[in-house]
């Protein structure tokens, strides 16, 4: 590839099963943070949202009287059922003295009597079942324009669009080898109090496809726990157009700082996004202690960080690799992850960090484990596992895919489907539209109600 050193990265061939490595760690627990103003929308379909108005606490003396009566009737309808069923009649059959004199001979049917003739065969009495038409609504509305300020489209929901975020004169100043340094640059840049990332886990899970019509659409879950979401266009003088999606949980200062500055903050810590080349970028947790500390003489760049480098100047998945291969990556929120990149032309890879080396894995679909293979392969969540074959599932079942298609893939994986938990959930789900450039929202596991927009729109 051109402009790359030698040695670089390396390709990994195509994974074998993960699950034979043996390699599987469990997700670990994840805090969930107290919302003021009240809690995300619940989980459609989740204990947590139908049951909610049967949990009221009840004094343990009405609770002992409840637990009675349901126990009691429960006993007398099985105390009923057991002295009903299959009892013996006490009337005696009348007795049959000869079998022959039971014998009468068959009446003569009239014709009118006659059994009509029977149905021809094959002709079935009610109809066959019809297969249940596909749903080719993603129940989308128009996001409002915004005029450079936030806009709430629901509770801890909202938009932006934003003009250059000084991005240039970050990688100017080397970038950055941590995220303390990505705050000070803000801090520095925006003349606003200091900021802080959190340190965060989450699950996630992307898929990428290709429709009959050789459209490309690359869809998104991002499963965490219950909070603020910012879903942020920006138009930079030298980069590329782009949408991205950003957890303002992530910057812990964040409700304090003025809704002018916000969008300009959260440049540098976006999570996943598409620009106007049809680049789509996804950035996935791992459950691994081991962490991305990159040390050469090239400049750095922090997990977010990269993520915006590649959506400002990464047209396709070629030039995303060289753009990786030419900094030292340092993993933001101290965790260990791995990228999903998927570009317009139809090539999809998932990029992971493996002994600071980077490793590049051609795949459609991608967790929260390592694919490379080596003695990281299989290392994540268990539950990201089951995820992966259920995504897997679908991809072999459509060999092209559609954005409905994609949408109904991302309902398949969402988290409340793999974790009983309903304090967790799938956060946001994001089709991003790379021919067409659009991006449409859930929030939530709700896919009833999304928020789209066209970039430059």
């Amino acid at each position: 590839m051109p402009g790359m050193k030698p040695g670089a990265f390396r390709f990994s061939p195509s994974p074998p099963d993960p699950r034979e490595s043996g390699r599987v760690r469990t997700k670990a627990e994840i805090p969930v943070p107290e919302r003021e103003g009240g809690r995300c929308p619940k989980i459609p379909g989740s204990p947590d949202d139908r049951m909610q108005k049967y949990r009221k606490d009840l004094p343990m003396n009405l609770r002992r009287t409840v637990s009675l009566l349901l126990a009691s009737l429960l006993l007398s309808g099985a105390f009923a059922s057991c002295n009903n069923t299959d009892a013996p009649s006490e009337e005696p059959a009348p007795a049959v003295s000869d079998p022959a004199e039971q014998q009468q001979e068959p009446e003569e049917q009239s014709p009118a009597d006659a059994p009509s003739d029977p149905e021809p065969a094959g002709t079935p009495e009610d109809p066959a079942p019809t297969e249940e038409p596909r749903d080719e609504s993603l129940h989308d509305s128009p996001i409002p324009a915004s005029d450079g300020g936030m806009v709430e489209l629901d509770k801890n929901l909202f938009y932006a669009k934003t003009g250059d975020c000084g991005f240039s004169a970050f990688l100017a100043g080397g970038g950055a080898s941590s995220d303390a340094e990505v705050v000070a640059f803000l801090s520095s840049l925006l003349k606003a109090p200091e900021l802080d990332f959190a340190s965060v886990g989450a699950g996630c899970s992307t898929y990428a496809a290709e429709s009959a019509d050789g459209g490309r659409v690359f869809g998104r879950n991002f499963d965490w726990s219950c909070s603020q979401v910012l879903l942020l266009e920006t138009h930079p003088s030298d980069g590329y157009a782009s949408f991205s999606t950003v957890n303002l949980d992530f910057l812990r200062e964040s409700a304090n700082l003025p809704k002018e500055v916000l969008p300009t903050a959260s440049c540098y810590a976006p999570l996943d996004g598409l620009n106007e080349k049809g680049l789509a970028v996804s950035v996935n947790m791992i459950s691994d202690s081991a962490r991305i500390a990159q040390k050469s003489d090239k400049p750095d760049l922090t997990t977010t960080t990269a993520v915006r480098l590649l959506l400002d100047r990464a047209a396709t998945v070629d030039e995303a690799l060289e753009l990786l291969g030419t900094y030292d990556l340092h993993g933001s929120y101290d965790m260990m992850i791995h990228f999903a990149l998927a570009d317009a032309s139809g090539r999809a890879v998932d990029v992971e960090y493996v002994g600071q080396e980077m490793v590049v894995v051609e795949t459609r679909i991608l967790t929260n484990f390592y694919l490379a293979e080596g003695e990281k392969h299989g290392i994540g969540s268990e539950e990201s596992h089951r995820r992966y074959d259920a995504l897997e599932a679908f991809l072999n079942a459509h060999e092209k895919a559609d954005i409905y298609d994609v949408r109904d893939a991302l309902f398949t994986a969402r988290e409340s489907a793999f974790d009983p938990d309903p304090s967790e959930g799938t956060e946001w789900s994001v089709l991003y539209d790379q021919t067409n450039l659009t991006a449409t929202w859930y929030r939530r596991e709700n896919f009833d109600q999304g928020w789209t927009a066209k970039l430059g729109g």
